[in-house]
């Protein structure tokens, strides 16, 4: 049992599945989603939900490797899962100025300098 399994960061089930288990009070599914996508190429990735508030995300092994790379899968997922959030995070408190600046850097030249006058 590694130490992450002790703390409950992640289960071993039937000796060829880890699960995550996600809060969604810090987890969005667009984010969990995101980073599950940039995985489907290393392992088999299932989400669905767990017990109120939670999320599950299941990995697997594909081709029937060992089970003993899915544990670093799961470090890089967790760091990848937290940027997709925070990602989401910036979009929603900077978007708008985000959108005003692309719209005025697009504006055309004489309605750019009417407006300064």
């Amino acid at each position: 049992m590694t130490n992450f399994e002790k703390k409950g960061f992640f289960k071993i089930i039937d000796g060829e599945k880890l699960l995550l288990k996600l809060s969604k009070q810090f987890y969005e599914k667009p984010a969990v989603m995101a980073a599950a996508y940039k995985f489907t190429h290393k392992c088999i990735i299932l989400i669905e939900p767990l017990e109120e508030g939670y999320v599950g995300v299941w990995f697997q092994a594909k081709n029937n490797e060992s089970l003993d790379m899915v544990p670093d899968l799961i470090n890089d997922f967790c760091n990848e899962v937290l940027d997709q959030q925070v990602r989401l995070d910036l979009e929603k408190r900077y978007g708008n100025l985000r959108d005003t600046i692309v719209k005025r850097a697009f504006l055309p030249i004489e309605s750019s300098s009417k407006n300064q006058k």
